[in-house]
């Protein structure tokens, strides 16, 4: 695929600031505790972490992540989604509200729990995770508060984000109802897909990992074509616009339905794919929600398929560079790209333009 210019990422990163995204979807709170871990525990052989802080340190995790990573892009995001009556909904909330986001879109259902994670650390190494959740489908009435809610915001929003983490929010029903007011409205729709759902109104974008395309179709990755295969049967499955499946470090797969349809039957389209940069890295947590975000918001900005995935490259890629859950500002997001763009003018004598 060729490159995209380096002037028009700058530009598209330019233009992220103000632009009005809601996020919808499975919203947790996240909680990091980081010791030491110098001996093995004489009752089980599992290490012992010492810590100072059993609090640990928080963070908007899940879709309240995507809407931190938008926030922290320029974008005013408001999330939309669903809180226990319980401390961590509280601690959530608060979260939210130091990052100047909007929790009015956040209901607290005194039912179910908050969704939190714990993860227990020592230095980079991940020592555990442990998980509080209740994945049972949302309650009607609280369905219908949460699509009133949502109604309400869709005439001031230029995008809506669906951060399905298989949590119990997004329901079969609730999701007809969004893409069809979506529709209705022209509102573009980003989704990032977690299990396989089947959709009458079709996303404008859907964000899929390799490991839950293989699942979905049965279907093995060998290598490139064989991914390009599978990427190109979910896009006909659902009829989207766009299919991006990440690849870890061998980057992202791009699909564009209109290139597909207009391929030769026997071949398709030509395979386009952004390749992964060398970046040491720290922590993967919240990288697929640093990719959503970026990926959305530069549709909204304007971008074509290839700018947006070659932005939501860089931006994951500096939030793996950092510890926990991470975001990527429009700072970090053009320093990314000055260095880049220096490196190609070592490797050609000129930069890229």
């Amino acid at each position: 695929m060729p490159r995209v210019s380096h002037r028009r990422l700058r530009q598209l990163v330019g233009r992220f600031r103000g632009k009005k995204l809601a996020v919808v979807g499975d919203v947790m709170l996240d909680r990091f505790v980081r010791g030491h871990a110098t001996r093995l525990s004489p009752e089980a052989p599992v290490p012992i972490v010492e810590v100072k802080d059993f609090a640990g340190e928080l963070h908007p995790g899940g879709a309240a992540n995507v809407a931190v990573n938008l926030s922290a892009l320029g974008s005013a995001a408001t999330v939309f989604g669903v809180v226990g009556q319980d401390s961590a909904g509280q601690e959530l909330q608060a979260s939210l509200k130091r990052l100047g986001i909007p929790t009015r879109g956040l209901i607290a259902d005194p039912l179910r729990p908050t969704t939190e994670k714990l993860r227990i650390t020592s230095g980079h190494l991940h020592i555990a995770r442990v998980d509080r959740e209740q994945r049972d489908p949302l309650r009607k009435s609280v369905q219908t508060e949460l699509l009133e809610r949502l109604q309400r915001a869709l005439p001031r929003v230029a995008a809506v984000v669906i951060s399905d983490y298989d949590k119990g929010t997004l329901t079969d029903h609730l999701l007809k109802v969004i893409l069809n007011s979506c529709r209705a409205r022209g509102i573009p729709v980003f989704v990032d897909l977690k299990r396989w759902r089947a959709w009458e109104i079709p996303a404008t974008l859907v964000l899929v990992n390799e490991r839950r395309a293989v699942e979905m179709t049965h279907k093995d990755i060998r290598d490139r074509e064989t991914a390009h295969a599978v990427g190109r049967q979910l896009l006909e499955a659902l009829e989207c616009e766009y299919l991006v499946m990440t690849r870890g470090p061998a980057g992202m797969m791009l699909f564009d339905r209109r290139e597909v349809q207009a391929g030769a039957p026997d071949s398709g389209a030509p395979i386009r794919d952004v390749k992964s940069r060398p970046w040491e890295v720290f922590d993967v947590t919240g990288a697929g929600d640093t990719v959503l975000a970026t990926l959305a918001l530069s549709f909204v900005a304007g971008a074509t398929l290839p700018e947006a995935a070659e932005l939501a490259t860089h931006a994951a890629g500096v939030v793996v560079s950092k510890p926990g859950t991470a975001t990527c500002s429009p700072n970090d997001l053009l320093e990314s790209l000055h260095v880049l763009m220096h490196a190609g003018r070592g490797r050609t004598g000129r930069a890229q333009r």
